[in-house]
């Protein structure tokens, strides 16, 4: 297992030893320096990051939830094939997301783009100072807003139950993500405020097939670089 986490710490702020371990697992392993399968011992992660097993056991916790690891009762816990799984996700927010985007523009409220306009707002200025918890925060403000302007509340009692599984925290780490959710996110709050109902939502659709093509990219560069 050494040598898997190498280079410096995340530039992105974490609250707390355990955010700190979750945001340098759920990093390696959405960039494939973690490859599916990896079996994760907590003292020697414990060592790599410099803290008690306490906050690793409640990291492996938490990526557990979110799909990323797996307990196999008397073995330990190992990387899961979540790349299946951020599959299915990613498509679909591609379909419901831009659904409950074109419903929400068609019957927009002044208020509904006064609220987005703050969170890009406030996404911008949490990515600036590296401040992950408000990044992440924020970003799910803007889009939860936006999905429940659909007044569709089956639609968004999915979309939400989906978005609390899902390890934002990895991808918004990501500085190659960080850069195109800001612009993405830019282009959505363009069209909303042009009350283009197809046009958001294709912005919306187009933000998910970027996400799942970036994943692919850092995944296989992450694992090639585990195998050299």
């Amino acid at each position: 297992m050494k040598g898997w986490l190498v280079g410096p710490k995340p530039s992105i702020r974490y609250r707390g030893k355990r955010h700190v371990v979750e945001a340098w697992l759920t990093n390696a392993i959405l960039t494939g320096t973690l490859p599916a399968g990896k079996w994760l011992r907590q003292s020697e992660v414990a060592v790599l990051c410099g803290t008690s097993q306490t906050p690793v056991r409640e990291a492996l916790r938490a990526l557990e939830a979110k799909s990323l690891v797996v307990y196999e009762p008397h073995r330990g816990v190992r990387v899961a094939e979540y790349a299946e799984y951020i599959e299915q996700f990613l498509s679909l927010c591609e379909v419901l997301e831009g659904l409950a985007t074109e419903l929400a523009v068609r019957q927009l409220r002044p208020s509904t783009i006064t609220v987005l306009a703050r969170a890009l707002s406030d996404m911008e200025g949490a990515s600036a100072r590296g401040d992950a918890m408000a990044l992440r925060a924020a970003h799910s403000k803007f889009h939860i807003t936006l999905y429940r302007g659909s007044r569709f509340p089956f639609l968004v009692g999915i979309l939400e139950a989906a978005w609390a599984q899902f390890p934002w925290d990895g991808f918004l780490a990501l500085p190659s993500h960080r850069a195109l959710s800001l612009a993405d996110h830019r282009g959505i709050l363009e069209t909303v405020r042009a009350r283009d109902s197809l046009g958001a939502a294709e912005v919306v659709r187009r933000h998910a097939r970027e996400l799942r093509d970036l994943l692919h990219v850092e995944n296989s560069v992450g694992v090639d670089s585990a195998h050299r």
